[in-house]
């Protein structure tokens, strides 16, 4: 695979990092990973794309290469300001935009909220979280939405990142707890998502406190906002195996411009699972808009 070129962003006194592959000069894609994973994620994908765009993938804060910034302060918000400080500081327009589960959550956001620079959007798997879905089926009052988060950032002050003897160990972990996805990918991640302990041993390279959702994320009322206010074309793709179900129609029917995509016999990574034919899809969707934006 194509390496690619890795760079920090300076935002509030911490840092972002970020992989970008291409030609400065070509059209920008920028690649969002989901919860608990890292820019590598994309690698197989930007590799394919690098001769045509000019790709970026940023680890989230708290993920991967860029700092930890502590509990409580992983909000969806904070999130999608640290893209708009990314996109700001590369003066990004036009852009191509593709997120996968929490990623895809951002990408919807940053797509509504800066419009006037998002040209394509291509959502895995991303347009419901679970704490949206959990409201929506059993509603609780946002008293005791607030409680449970207090407590459960309360724990999360008081807890340790856990540790594995050796970097099989792991390894192990991650494939137990990503069946479906073959072991070469499953050797890449961990690669990846891991560093060595100066005392011995491995850990994962996310913070424990990005799993808290703030409790404003359950409200559906906001998501329904943003939903409306997407203009580009969007595409969204769920694995007909997953356990993430498609949103209701009237949730999706507030994209004005969509399509639903499903791949079969694959999960939640379907663009791991499915990789080949994720990509020809990517593909197709990127060259149709291309079109559609020069016509």
């Amino acid at each position: 695979m194509a390496e690619p070129r890795s760079r920090f962003i300076a935002v509030a006194g911490t840092r972002r990092h970020m992989l970008i592959w291409g030609d400065p000069s070509a059209p920008p894609l920028l690649l969002v990973h989901g919860l608990l994973d890292h820019a590598h994620n994309w690698d197989w994908i930007a590799a394919a794309l690098a001769d045509r765009f000019h790709i970026m993938a940023p680890d989230l804060r708290g993920h991967g290469d860029s700092d930890w910034t502590g509990p409580a302060s992983y909000s969806l918000a904070n999130h999608v300001m640290d893209l708009a400080d990314i996109v700001h500081a590369l003066d990004l327009r036009d852009i191509r935009l593709v997120g996968h589960s929490l990623g895809g959550q951002l990408a919807l956001r940053l797509a509504a909220t800066y419009a006037d620079r998002v040209q394509s959007l291509f959502i895995i798997e991303g347009v419901e979280l679970p704490i949206v879905r959990d409201q929506r089926e059993a509603a609780q009052p946002y008293p005791a939405r607030l409680r449970q988060w207090i407590e459960g950032e309360r724990q999360n002050r008081q807890r340790s990142p856990r540790t594995y003897a050796s970097f099989a160990e792991a390894q192990a972990r991650m494939a137990g707890h990503n069946p479906g996805i073959d072991a070469d990918t499953i050797a890449h991640l961990t690669r990846h998502g891991v560093v060595a302990l100066a005392d011995g041993g491995w850990r994962w390279k996310y913070d424990d406190a990005c799993r808290q959702r703030a409790p404003e994320d359950a409200h559906g009322i906001e998501l329904d906002e943003i939903l409306s206010a997407i203009a580009c074309p969007t595409l969204l793709a769920y694995g007909e195996r997953s356990w993430i179900p498609v949103p209701p129609s009237d949730r999706l029917a507030r994209i004005r411009d969509h399509r639903l995509i499903h791949f079969p016999d694959v999960g939640h990574w379907l663009h791991h699972q499915s990789r080949d034919a994720f990509l020809a899809v990517l593909t197709d969707f990127l060259k149709t808009n291309e079109r559609r934006s020069h016509a």
